[in-house]
């Protein structure tokens, strides 16, 4: 679902995709990371948060002047690392699992109502989510810590877990779906033309990160360790609180946008390439 290839048997498709995904995944955090940057320090870095001056063009002067470039890429040798590993993983899963339901004939049971959305692909979306959130966590505290300028410890690797899985599984299953859709109704043509492809994976991570927004936010101050009036461990509602309410999740939605649109469009140009050289070199 990833391709517009023609696909293999399920075991060759998830090792394939295993394999394209350490592309999207380097390419991903190289592209998106300054702009990602920006988002977490002014969604839980305290000297960024909670003042109108530390919009996100504030934000990106005062790094440049008080670090340069080189605080715009702080923290990002664990997602480099790790995204190619998570990113490689959550590709190989869905596509391993999608195409074995293909097999079995799964992917004609559709969702009522849907467009034509198969049950498999949604299925293989969260399997594939999954298995990225128990790779990510560690690695995206790793990341947020030195982005908000903190020390890691590998005592609290999987601090924030449990705001990770809901996050990762409801965007990357959106993405699955909302890609699925776009290849469906377009008979393939929005996977084949690089322009397309960067259009259509871009926009449809963007929307997809708009869903679950407020969960990155709680994420990343959870990750971080943001302290609340003081304490240390506040409970999620206190979090909200401090945010201003429901509407202050979105805090960091632009920089956010720019990084998550700019680095899936981009990585799904470099993987569906490669995906094509896999097929041209009769690999497939």
């Amino acid at each position: 679902m990833t391709h517009a290839e023609k696909r293999g048997v399920w075991y060759k498709e998830g090792a394939l995709a295993f394999g394209t995904g350490i592309l999207y995944g380097a390419t991903n955090a190289v592209v998106g990371h300054p702009m990602d940057t920006v988002k977490a320090k002014m969604q839980c870095q305290a000297d960024f948060m909670g003042k109108e001056s530390n919009g996100m063009i504030s934000v990106c002067r005062k790094v440049w002047t008080t670090e340069g470039i080189r605080g715009f890429f702080r923290g990002v040798f664990p997602p480099l690392m790790g995204s190619s590993v998570y990113r490689s993983a959550q590709f190989a899963v869905f596509e391993a699992v999608y195409t074995r339901q293909t097999e079995l004939g799964w992917d004609k049971v559709k969702i009522p109502c849907s467009g034509g959305l198969a049950i498999a692909t949604v299925f293989a979306g969260i399997c594939g989510s999954s298995a990225r959130a128990v790779i990510e966590s560690p690695i995206e505290y790793a990341k947020v810590k030195r982005q908000t300028g903190q020390t890691w410890h590998f005592s609290e690797a999987y601090q924030g877990f449990f705001m990770q899985l809901p996050r990762t599984v409801g965007m990357m299953t959106c993405i699955f779906c909302g890609v699925d859709t776009a290849r469906r109704w377009t008979e393939g043509e929005a996977l084949k033309r690089p322009h397309l492809q960067f259009i259509t994976w871009g926009g449809i991570s963007m929307l997809s990160f708009w869903v679950i927004w407020p969960l990155e936010t709680l994420k990343n101050q959870v990750q971080a360790g943001t302290a609340v009036d003081g304490n240390d461990k506040p409970t999620l509602r206190q979090r909200v609180a401090s945010m201003g309410g429901p509407l202050g999740l979105y805090r960091g939605i632009m920089p956010g946008s720019i990084s998550v649109f700019m680095r899936n469009g981009t990585a799904a140009v470099v993987m569906t390439f490669a995906q094509r050289k896999i097929t041209e070199y009769g690999l497939r």
